[in-house]
């Protein structure tokens, strides 16, 4: 008796302390958050890429050849390729912290409590997670591990969201790209060059008919096609190395 009783003070020592795992603080968050983000920045830049060769090839549908000089036409689609990339610098701006939302914020957020139950070992500062606590942080709370873990599930919500916001800001003359960036700037070119007045409405037309055909192929935005297999591994790889 005397044996089982020392066993059990023994077993119960051992379990008050087992060492405490620690959450992902403000600076792990971010860094985590940046490892996403920087793929899907990636990504999205494809698409304002995309944006701009639609506009060189489809601007002046349907206006005559001669319409313009080549030199002219040039001119007037770099101004309109100058407004894209400053809405595709504007977009760039907000991708870090939808991904931050999308994991810390939320639900299920991955923030809180990772130590009942216990299933992994805080390692000593200065010495990296490993793969083995990726597998075996099997809810969610706030370590790197469990972020590891649930990595697909992630991936799915940072990807829905972003898709979301992406077609909403090519939606029509009245979204975000249209009416900040390439409808000024289109305003601008039929202000400055008279030989285009006659045909506003169809370059408006055209440039509503290109953000259209963006917004349809942002359906495959990080898509399999689309993410490279091997930035799984660069994340978990990345994310394991943080405290």
């Amino acid at each position: 008796m005397r044996f089982s009783i020392a066993a059990f003070v023994g077993a119960f020592s051992m379990a008050l302390f087992v060492p405490s795992v620690l959450a992902c603080e403000r600076e792990c968050q971010v860094n985590v958050s940046h490892a996403f983000a920087d793929k899907y920045q990636l990504l999205s830049d494809n698409y304002f890429t995309r944006l701009n060769f639609e506009v060189e090839k489809s601007l002046f549908y349907g206006i005559p050849a001669d319409a313009l000089t080549l030199t002219e036409k040039q001119a007037v689609t770099k101004t309109v390729a100058d407004s894209v990339l400053a809405a595709q610098t504007s977009w760039s701006n907000t991708i870090f912290q939808t991904v931050f939302d999308t994991i810390f914020k939320d639900e299920p957020k991955f923030k809180g409590d990772c130590n009942h139950p216990h299933r992994v070992n805080q390692p000593p500062r200065g010495v990296n997670w490993t793969m083995p606590d990726c597998h075996n942080m099997d809810y969610i709370c706030g370590n790197p591990p469990s972020i590891c873990h649930f990595m697909p599930m992630i991936k799915t919500r940072i990807v829905k969201k972003l898709i979301g916001q992406l077609q909403a800001r090519v939606d029509g003359d009245d979204s975000e790209v249209y009416l900040n960036f390439v409808g000024p700037a289109l305003q601008d070119v039929l202000t400055t060059q008279v030989k285009l007045a006659n045909y506003a409405a169809t370059l408006h037309g055209n440039l509503n008919q290109i953000l259209e055909s963006i917004k349809a192929s942002l359906i495959n935005f990080a898509n399999e096609n689309e993410w490279k297999p091997e930035w799984d591994m660069e994340i978990k790889i990345l994310l394991l190395t943080f405290p």
